[in-house]
C-alpha cells in the first residue's frame, strides 16, 4: 500500500479487500464487456447503414423540429454529409421517442411495404442494441430505471477511465478503508454513483447515449480521503518515515476530475455532477465521523453477562488451566484454540492465549490477539484485564500494530475510570505528539483533567482542560 495512515500501521495480513475487489471487478468487466460491446457496436452501425439509415434520415429532421430540438440538427447534417455514419447511428438509432413516433404514425409517411420492412429491421436492431452493456447496466436518461444509478458505475466504455478508477482505488481507497472501514467506502462509493448520477440525468435529460463509468463512485472515494486525511502529517508513504498532508488527496482529486472533463469535451454539466460526487463523500465522512464519537458517547457500563455458565465449559477450562500449570503448553494451545472457537468472545481464552503468543512477540497473531484484550467491552471487569494486558504488552511489542492512535484514546478514557492515572497519561502524551487531530483527543482530555482535579492534582488538570479548549 502506497499511502497509509500515519497513525494506525498496515497490517498485510488483513488488506482493504472492498477496495481490492471493487479494482478487480472494474478490470474484469472492462476486459470482458468492452471488447464485444465494441465488436457488437460495430456490426451494429453496419445494420444501420445497411438497413435503416435511407428510411429513418428524411424524417429525422422534422421530427427533431416538432420535438424542440432543431438546434441538434446541423451537427446531424455536417455528419450526414462527411459520412460520419458512427454519429448517426449513435443518435437516430438510440433515439427511442422517435422510434415510438414512427410506430405509432410512420404510416402517414412510409408506404405499406417501406413501413414494414422498416418495422422488422428496426425491432431486430432495437433488440441487438439492447443487448449492449451500456444499455443494460448503463444509466439511460430516457428511462428511468432506479438500479442504474448504481450499475453503471461498474462499467466503462473508456478504458482509460477504467485504469484510472483502479489506480486510485489502489492508492487512495485502501488508505480510507483501511481507517475508516469498509463500510465507509462502500457508502460513498453507492453516494457518489446516485448522486452524480442523479445529476447528470437531470442536467442530460435529453441525452441519448446512457452513462456508464465509476467516475462519480471514485470522485466520492477522493471525497471521502480528502476529507478524513486533511491533517497535515495524515498520511505516510509506504513504511517510510515520509508523511504527507490532505492536500496530495486534493491534487488527485483535482487531477482526476480535470481529465474526466477533459474526456468528456468539458461540459460544465460534467463537471458539476463530478463536484457533487465529491461532496457526497465529504458527507459520508462527517457522518461517519460524527457518527463513530457518538458511539463513544453513548458506551455505558454493562453488567457482566456469563454465558459459559454450564458444566462443560467450566471442565474444559479447568482442563486447560492443568495443561498450562503442567506446562503442557502446545497441548493448552490446542484446546484453548479450540474452546474460543465455541466461546470467541472468552476474555479468559483470550487471556490465556495472549500469554501463550507472547513467546513469539514478531508475530502479527501476537498483535491481533494483544488487539482484542486491548478493546475489550466497556466493562470494569474488562477495563482491568486490559490494563494488565496494557502493562506487559508495552514490555513485548515490536511493532505496536494493536496501538494505533484510536485504540490508545479509548485506553485514556477507560484507564481514567479505573484510576489508572498513570497509564492513561503515557498514552495520551503519545498520541498528543504523534497526531492533535485524533477524534477522540479533546474527549481523552477531559477525562484526564476530571481524574486529575479529583486528585487534587490542579495544575495537570489545568493543562489538560487548556488542550480540550484549543488552548495548548
Amino acid at each position: 500500500m502506497l499511502l497509509a495512515p500515519s497513525d494506525k500501521p498496515f497490517d498485510y495480513r488483513k488488506p482493504p479487500r472492498l477496495s481490492l475487489g471493487l479494482a478487480a471487478l472494474l478490470l474484469m468487466l472492462s476486459f470482458w464487456l468492452f471488447p464485444a460491446d465494441e465488436a457488437h457496436q460495430r456490426h451494429l452501425n453496419e445494420t444501420y447503414v445497411a438497413e435503416l439509415l435511407s428510411v429513418e434520415w428524411p424524417l429525422y429532421p422534422p421530427f427533431l423540429s416538432q420535438t424542440g430540438k432543431a438546434l441538434q440538427l446541423k451537427p446531424l447534417e455536417e455528419a450526414f454529409a462527411a459520412g460520419d455514419t458512427d454519429r448517426l447511428t449513435r443518435q437516430l438509432g438510440y433515439d427511442r421517442a422517435f422510434v415510438d413516433n414512427l410506430h405509432e404514425g410512420g404510416k402517414a409517411y412510409l408506404d405499406a411495404e417501406t413501413f414494414s420492412r422498416w418495422s422488422e429491421s428496426r425491432n431486430r436492431f432495437d433488440a441487438e442494441r439492447n443487448l449492449l452493456s451500456s444499455q443494460i447496466l448503463g444509466l439511460d436518461p430516457q428511462r428511468f430505471r432506479p438500479v442504474t444509478f448504481i450499475s453503471h458505475a461498474l462499467t466503462d466504455t473508456n478504458l482509460y477511465s477504467v485504469l484510472l478508477s483502479v489506480i486510485v482505488l489502489l492508492l487512495v481507497g485502501m488508505a480510507a478503508e483501511w481507517m475508516m472501514g469498509s463500510g465507509a467506502l462502500l457508502t460513498a462509493w453507492l453516494a457518489g454513483s446516485i448522486s452524480g448520477g442523479l445529476v447528470f440525468w437531470i442536467s442530460h435529460h435529453g441525452t441519448l447515449t446512457p452513462l456508464t463509468g465509476s467516475a462519480h463512485a471514485v470522485a466520492a472515494v477522493l471525497g471521502l480521503a480528502a476529507w478524513q486525511f486533511r491533517h497535515r502529517g495524515s498520511l505516510r508513504f509506504m513504511d517510510s518515515a515520509l508523511t504527507l498532508g490532505g492536500w496530495i488527496i486534493a491534487a488527485i482529486a483535482v487531477a482526476v476530475i480535470g481529465m474526466q472533463v477533459k474526456w468528456h469535451q468539458f461540459d460544465l454539466r460534467w463537471a458539476a455532477s463530478m463536484l457533487i460526487a465529491v461532496g457526497a463523500g465529504v458527507a459520508v465522512a462527517i457522518a461517519h465521523h460524527h457518527w463513530f464519537l457518538r458511539q463513544e458517547d453513548e458506551a455505558e457500563f454493562q453488567p457482566v453477562e456469563e454465558s459459559q455458565t454450564n458444566e462443560t465449559y467450566r471442565q474444559d477450562l479447568n482442563q486447560v488451566m492443568v495443561k498450562l500449570s503442567q506446562m503442557q503448553f502446545v497441548a493448552a494451545e490446542k484446546n484453548i484454540r479450540s474452546l474460543l472457537e465455541r466461546y470467541p468472545e472468552d476474555k479468559r481464552l483470550l487471556e490465556q492465549l495472549y500469554h501463550l503468543l507472547k513467546l513469539n512477540p514478531s508475530s502479527l497473531e501476537f498483535e491481533e490477539v494483544a488487539f482484542s484484550m486491548l478493546t475489550l467491552p466497556n466493562r470494569p471487569e474488562s477495563n482491568h484485564v486490559s490494563l494488565r494486558i496494557y502493562r506487559d504488552y508495552l514490555k513485548r511489542s515490536q511493532t505496536f500494530v494493536a496501538m494505533d492512535d484510536n485504540t490508545g484514546l479509548q485506553l485514556v478514557l477507560r484507564f481514567t475510570r479505573i484510576g489508572a492515572l498513570r497509564e492513561a497519561e503515557d498514552i495520551f502524551k503519545r498520541v498528543l505528539e504523534s497526531n492533535r487531530q485524533a477524534p477522540l483527543l479533546a474527549k481523552a482530555a477531559a477525562a484526564l483533567s476530571q481524574a486529575c482535579a479529583a486528585k487534587n492534582q490542579e495544575q495537570r488538570a489545568s493543562y489538560y482542560a487548556s488542550l480540550v479548549k484549543g488552548e495548548a
